[in-house]
């Protein structure tokens, strides 16, 4: 069975899968060179097909993701009516009313109304793949694709998703057995501390549905006792439903755009690293206690987390080391862009497949050949020496050894939001000054955000301080460290709280790359680099 997943909205992606499997996956930004680029990925789906050697007229069932028509970082600033519309409301009806979810079904059969279907239906026909789509709701795709692709199982799972909005909803509770999966709570949008995150974010001054990430950095800068009074303000914006301990909900009386409004007023005075901090211990708090309810409630220990909010690498953390929690497993890249994957993934599902392949390596994009890099090579061969190494790996150890910058291109690219080995600039991580050369060369990185390592599988306990032994390939989990790890990657930490976000390298999921940093251990005695992206 050959299955299509498209997801069209922002950081649109392709997926394509065979028999349970994926064979490629690939974000329309990497080809069209547009960040976060929302619309139609008609490139990604080709580029898919061409590494998949599928033709158009083979594919068997097409997924997309999502009853509503998506919003974009590039039109944030710009809501539609409807969306105008409905914020004026929250001035005037009951705030109970937008916290419960009696609207969530009108709103999406009206709003549905609106998809753009026969716009998607018609280009797919263009592009010669005939099978009608089917679309599904947003949040119960990001609970498939993380139930199906769990590493210990679909026995029995409790699946928790929370972003900042989808198709009405902010955050669900599921429980999943096998190849069922049952919704027992969903949280309207009305109640999203992840588009509360957004607006701190933009108030901020940073880009919304983009530099969360940098909200998340600033935050560790500031000290507690100068943030709670930021702090205490904002437990009043979003409290754990004390009648309905499943579900959080907003209690400010504000809604998406009017946070901003609430903000200029409240916020008069209060310091920008308090703010970051105030904000991020609220999502800690919000979602471990909501998260310690869900598990008290269910009586399941095995955690399954899908969603844009679960890219907050701290509060991952905290979530994993919550003494409820037996097994956790993350879906890397969780934001929207992972939507192309389960739509995929569902679609198989429904036609038939009786398994979904775990996940593994994210190595799903493009590779090139021998010919092609030659050809791409000749535009620069007046500029640089360019010569043919035998042991490639090998010398990229060495080089990084002696304190080279690195460049690594091969293989096949990844999938997501981080580099892991295959499309990455590499350092010597115990170089402080690194950081300073890499960003002023290339990266021009905000001052406090951290980069982050690669650490061999066998040496990560040397560095991180991981009780429960959280296997972390995805760059998708902080932790704190030990204190060689602030000796040997310091380049690598956070530079504040010295905390790490490590691809930990296991050598069956990328040998290449396990060879280098094998390589650079030999040489210096550490095992881990500074890994960053092009």
């Amino acid at each position: 069975m050959i299955t299509l997943g498209i997801h069209d909205g922002h950081t649109a992606t392709a997926c394509i899968m065979r028999d349970g499997k994926i064979l490629a996956c690939i974000s329309e930004e990497r080809l069209n060179r547009v960040k976060e680029f929302g619309g139609f990925p008609e490139k990604s789906i080709l580029e898919c097909l061409k590494i998949a050697d599928i033709q158009p007229s083979e594919v068997q069932g097409v997924g997309v993701v999502g009853l509503l028509k998506p919003t974009f970082p590039q039109t944030y600033h710009k809501p539609p009516f409807y969306k105008k519309l409905f914020s004026a409301a929250t001035r005037v009806l009951p705030e109970t009313f937008f916290q419960s979810n009696v609207w969530v079904k009108p709103a999406r059969m009206l709003l549905g109304l609106f998809r753009n279907k026969a716009e998607i239906i018609s280009r797919l026909k263009k592009m010669g793949i005939n099978p009608e789509p089917t679309f599904y709701e947003h949040h119960f795709l990001h609970a498939a694709k993380a139930h199906f692709c769990c590493w210990f199982g679909t026995e029995n799972n409790l699946i928790i998703t929370c972003d900042g909005s989808g198709d009405a909803v902010c955050a669900t509770v599921n429980i999943g057995k096998g190849k069922e999966i049952e919704r027992i709570v969903e949280i309207s949008n009305y109640n999203s501390i992840g588009e509360f995150y957004t607006q701190i974010t933009q108030y901020l001054g940073m880009k919304p549905m983009s530099h969360e990430y940098k909200v998340m950095g600033l935050a560790p800068y500031a000290k507690e006792e100068h943030s709670n009074k930021t702090l205490q303000l904002f437990e009043r914006f979003f409290k754990v439903n004390n009648k309905s301990p499943l579900m959080f909900k907003n209690t400010s009386g504000y809604w998406k755009w009017r946070f901003i409004e609430a903000f200029r007023t409240v916020l008069m005075g209060h310091r920008f690293d308090n703010i970051a901090r105030a904000a991020q211990t609220l999502i800690e708090r919000i979602v471990t206690i909501w998260i310690r309810n869900c598990i008290a409630n269910t009586g399941i220990h095995n955690l399954v987390l899908s969603g844009g909010v679960f890219m907050n690498v701290k509060a991952n953390d905290l979530i994993l080391n919550l003494p409820e929690v037996k097994n956790l497993f993350i879906f890397p890249s969780c934001g929207d862009e992972s939507l192309a994957i389960s739509a995929a993934i569902v679609k198989s599902l429904e036609s038939g497949q009786d398994r979904i392949e775990p996940l593994g390596p994210l190595y799903f994009g493009q590779d090139f050949s021998d010919d092609e890099i030659k050809k791409a090579l000749k535009n620069i061969e007046k500029e640089f020496k360019v010569e043919r190494i035998e042991d490639i790996d090998e010398l990229v150890g060495k080089q990084l050894a002696h304190g080279k910058v690195i460049a690594r291109f091969t293989g096949r690219m990844e999938w997501g939001a981080r580099a892991l080995g295959n499309r990455s600039i590499l350092a010597d991580a115990g170089n402080r000054d690194i950081v300073i050369k890499i960003n002023e060369a290339i990266k021009n990185r905000d001052f406090w955000m951290p980069f982050a390592p690669s650490i061999l599988e066998e040496r990560a306990d040397d560095y991180i301080i991981n009780p429960k032994g959280f296997y972390a390939p995805y760059m998708i989990m902080a932790f704190p460290t030990k204190e060689k790890a602030r000796k040997e990657l310091i380049a690598a930490l956070h530079p504040y709280d010295f905390t790490a976000r490590p691809q930990v390298v296991r050598e069956s999921w990328n040998p290449s790359y396990y060879k280098v940093l094998k390589t650079f251990e030999r040489e210096t005695g550490v095992g881990g680099v500074l890994n960053t992206s092009f």
